[in-house]
């Protein structure tokens, strides 16, 4: 084999990307770039081998979000490959939804050579430092170029970022830097591909798996606090923990309800199965109707806190104990400061709370009286919502949230964007996304990204619904631009509300209408069927609800992407939600 630089990069790249596949990686999503031609082409190759799959995006930003998708949905590590200079910087919206969502994802981003730092070389810029603050870890191979790195040192950068993603699950960001020649001949690369066939494809690796040990210190003073035979609640928020760990998060939960009887508050995207003992149906409105008249003693909860101003309320004003368990998330997570915080997760938490219980103290219980209070409070408010809902056949946001989940099949999964919809179906939809995989990323709580997330999960789970509004879907219109997008089995349904509708909700009382539209909601004349048709993606609107369910069943036939547009009256909107919580909340 020659030992040219352009060589060098090739085998070192193999060996990277091989060692990355070993530990779990098993989509790439891959930009355009020269810089990055070695990463490149040997992911090509490592393709062409069956051992990891490529998608190419021509935009960084909405790379970065279609691998968070995927690792989200499956449950693995993504990847994502990038040139230099500001294609790095369109990174970080990802890098910080992947840090606050807890997902694992690795960016390797192509560089100049040391040699070319700070010297005015074109298209060189301090990239390493673009995402140092919400990324794990940034590494970086050989600084005068990948073809000087040693094999060790692969082998060493891949063992820190095993170390580190199953720790603490998160962003990690591998800048490499490479010199030229960027290209191989056909001679080289076959010459270097023989090399790495016979020496390192096939080569066993241990990865040794820093498992978090959980302190005993921590839960004896947890146990000393938390008295079971006292009533209590338990409050399920977004689930941040690893799919593939979400079937023994829901066992372990079973077996806490049924040592305590207590009731659950379960958010939409808590990923809470539907069958669970103690769930309360519509629990917001139960709690913003009864806040002043729950008494329990404790509040175990569960991840980050749902995005409910009722609950954060009642939270801050409960006097009792809050004990606050999270998924292998080591940062705080309880903005109101009134929790003890537990970062080992919910199967060690209840597995050694077991442990240490008596026989009699591991009997399952009945439901407690609080909790069958709640679940008649929940019932009642289901039987109001029912009578208002199916009164009329006008589309509503409110609507949608209560009746789409029951329209969509229980065993397809639905994306919610961070928008109003996650609002809505918090307070709306019954537990009805309960019953299958329910998306949403609540990280960071933005609208960026929307669709280039949903097209990412709809490679690993569909047929997805994904339910946004015109701002947020627009604002990430570039997802389309992912390769083979418009064929993966997408439907969206599209909540046109001419802008942002949460902010009428918030702003309409003191500001003019003309003031309301510049400052927020910033409504965009779209022609909606021709946006769809530029990128042939399959379009409809409709106008009531019979429609709807029609248009989602032929969504699901066609199994390709669609839009299903709905047009929301935002003042309409507004009364009716009104009118709706006075009945059953009072005035």
């Amino acid at each position: 084999m020659t030992s040219s630089i352009e060589s060098k990069n090739f085998l070192r790249s193999l060996q990277l990307l091989n060692l990355l596949i070993k530990i779990g990686v098993q989509n790439l999503i891959l930009c355009p770039g020269s810089r990055s031609a070695p990463l490149a082409i040997a992911a090509g190759e490592l393709n062409k081998l069956g051992l990891v799959n490529i998608f190419n995006s021509i935009d960084e930003r909405s790379a970065g979000f279609h691998s968070l998708g995927i690792s989200a949905a499956s449950g693995n590590l993504s990847l994502v490959i990038t040139t230099s200079g500001t294609a790095v910087s369109n990174l970080l919206p990802a890098a910080v939804e992947a840090d606050r969502s807890c997902k694992g994802i690795i960016f390797l981003t192509a560089d100049r050579p040391l040699r070319l730092k700070d010297c005015g070389a074109n298209q060189t810029v301090n990239q390493e430092d673009f995402l140092s603050s919400v990324c794990r870890r940034v590494l970086n191979t050989n600084l005068n170029g990948l073809h000087e790195t040693e094999d060790n040192e692969i082998l060493n950068l891949v063992q820190i970022i095993e170390e580190e993603i199953s720790t603490f699950p998160g962003p990690i960001h591998l800048n490499i830097p490479i010199d030229k020649p960027l290209d191989i001949t056909f001679v080289n690369k076959k010459s270097v591909l023989a090399v790495f066939e016979r020496i390192y494809l096939k080569k066993k690796y241990v990865f040794q798996k820093n498992e978090i040990m959980s302190n005993k210190n921590k839960l004896f003073e947890i146990s000393k606090s938390l008295n079971l035979d006292e009533s209590g609640i338990i409050l399920v928020g977004p689930y941040q923990g690893s799919i593939n760990e979400l079937s023994s998060f829901n066992k372990s939960l079973e077996q806490l309800q049924e040592i305590t009887g207590w009731p659950v508050f379960a958010d939409p995207v808590s990923g809470v199965y539907s069958d669970l003992r103690g769930l309360v149906v519509n629990w917001e409105l139960v709690l913003r109707k009864n806040k002043n008249f729950i008494n329990c003693q404790q509040i175990l909860r569960l991840g980050p806190m749902s995005s409910s101003i009722d609950l954060e309320k009642f939270l801050t004003r409960f006097e009792g104990n809050q004990i606050l368990i999270k998924e292998k998330n080591l940062r705080k997570l309880d903005p109101i400061k009134k929790s003890f915080e537990y970062e080992f997760g919910l199967t060690k938490f209840v597995n050694q709370l077991l442990a240490d219980l008596s026989i009699n103290q591991k009997n399952k219980k009945s439901l407690n009286s609080l909790a069958l209070d709640l679940i008649e409070e929940g019932e009642k408010i289901k039987k109001i919502l029912k009578e208002k809902i199916t009164k009329n056949n006008q589309i509503t946001e409110y609507k949608l949230a209560n009746l789409v989940p029951k329209i969509w099949p229980a065993e397809n999964p639905i994306m919610l964007s961070a928008s109003s919809p996650i609002r809505d179906w918090l307070t709306f939809s019954e537990n009805c996304t309960l019953t299958r995989n329910c998306f949403s990323f609540r990280g960071a709580s933005g609208i960026d990204g929307t669709l280039s997330l949903a097209l990412g999960i709809s490679r690993i789970k569909n047929p997805l619904l994904l339910v946004t509004g015109d701002l947020a879907f627009v604002h990430d219109i570039n997802g389309w631009l992912i390769e083979n997008s418009i064929d993966l089995n997408l439907t969206i349904l599209l909540i046109n509300n001419n802008g942002g509708n949460i902010f009428n909700r918030l702003y309409k009382k003191n500001l003019k209408e003309d003031e309301l539209k510049k400052l927020f909601l910033m409504p965009k004349k779209i022609n909606w069927e021709k946006l769809a048709g530029a990128y042939q993606v399959n379009f409809k609107s409709v106008t009531n609800f019979k429609k709807l369910r029609e248009s989602l069943e032929w969504s699901i036939c066609i199994q390709k992407s669609v839009i299903i547009k709905v047009d929301i009256d935002p003042e309409n909107e507004i009364n009716e939600k009104n009118a709706l919580l006075e009945k059953i909340i009072g005035s």
